[in-house]
């Protein structure tokens, strides 16, 4: 019996039928919980304002340039794109799965082939 899985051995004296393992507990570990004792805990635990994202999805201005880096925790190349926010001055690197600004996106890879383009025919030209 050759398997990659370790395989457990019982003696059958050590195994007992179900009803001699005996009955459930019935001690109860709270008291009763009624309103006025419930602990909200969204109440007490998060600040008032924590349910209020600090970027509403389709606030981006424009997407300014694009990379592939590795990621660290799944090894795998992960495309984010430089994006400009309406109303900050740093632009920031998002995963490609954060944005949902399909228009901007779709003109941004459009342009950035276009370019591409027109770099390679300049290229043939000189030759």
């Amino acid at each position: 019996m050759s398997s990659n899985y370790p395989t457990e051995v019982v003696h059958v004296s050590r195994l007992k039928t179900v009803d001699e393992l005996g009955d459930r507990p019935s001690a109860r570990l709270t008291q009763d919980v009624n309103e006025a004792t419930r602990l909200d805990f969204d109440e007490e635990l998060l600040p008032e304002d924590s349910w209020e994202p600090d970027r509403v999805a389709g606030e981006f201005e424009a997407i300014l340039d694009d990379r592939t880096p590795m990621s660290t925790s799944t090894e795998r190349a992960v495309r984010e794109f430089k994006v400009k926010w309406v109303g900050y001055d740093d632009p920031t690197w998002e995963p490609a799965l954060n944005l949902s600004c399909g228009g901007l996106l779709n003109d941004y890879l459009r342009e950035k082939r276009r370019g591409r383009r027109l770099q390679m025919v300049q290229v043939a030209d000189e030759d």
